[in-house]
């Protein structure tokens, strides 16, 4: 959201002045789920407004990325090599004319889908009062069971012998549980994709608790 801190100047018209000298080309704000072990760009553009030159700066003023994500902030011109702690300051090279600025986060969360945010202050460093903030909403509805759910798959399903459990996420058990709500298996998972044996199970509808760092996973499948 734009904050633009107005410095008053009397000219000899007696009227106040004020100096806006960029404006976003996309939105200032980024609300998104990220995609887990892979590595994603987020940019945000900004243009000048008028003919003049104009160098922007930044400083990171909001940071609670957990420190386990891998990633960087990159701005027109400049890369910084990692996501900076709050109070990193840098300048963009000069935009004018049709060239653009950019705040741009590229970020690897791998099997984290906690929620955070990222804030960067951007404003033009010859009017210092003329700022703005790109901020990065991140994994914001992430946690939910549904999310979690459809990170996991089992197949085949239906199944005689065997399934194959394939997940984003690290799990290490499995609860077969029939349609009375027994547990009736339990299974060790000792890796991201794996065959497990249900040929000892009697036919029927089984709910799946697949449990790991994230949680509870429940799926559903008929054993024939």
């Amino acid at each position: 959201m734009k904050t633009l801190l107005l410095s008053s100047a009397i000219v000899l018209s007696g009227a106040a002045f004020s100096q806006s000298t960029f404006q976003w080309d996309t939105n200032d704000t980024i609300e998104t789920n990220l995609n887990l072990n892979t590595y994603d760009q987020y940019p945000m553009y900004q243009s000048v407004v008028g003919n003049d030159t104009v160098t922007l700066a930044i400083e990171i003023i909001y940071n609670d990325l957990p420190q386990s994500w891998d990633g960087m902030v990159c701005v027109y011109g400049l890369c910084l090599g990692s996501i900076p702690p709050v109070g990193t300051t840098t300048q963009m090279n000069p935009i004018y004319g049709s060239n653009q600025g950019m705040v741009r986060l590229t970020v690897n969360p791998f099997n984290g889908t906690e929620s955070a945010k990222l804030q960067i202050l951007v404003w033009d460093v010859n009017y210092p009062n003329d700022t703005d903030t790109a901020t990065f909403l991140l994994n914001t509805t992430a946690s939910t069971p549904e999310l979690l759910a459809s990170k996991v798959t089992i197949a085949p399903n239906p199944a005689q012998d065997f399934i194959t459990v394939d997940s984003d996420y690290d799990l290490n058990q499995a609860v077969f549980i029939d349609a009375a709500g027994r547990v009736v298996e339990t299974i060790e998972i000792v890796a991201s994709q794996q065959a497990l044996s249900v040929a000892n199970l009697p036919k029927g509808v089984y709910t799946v608790q697949l449990s790991g760092g994230q949680g509870i996973i429940e799926k559903r499948f008929v054993k024939l």
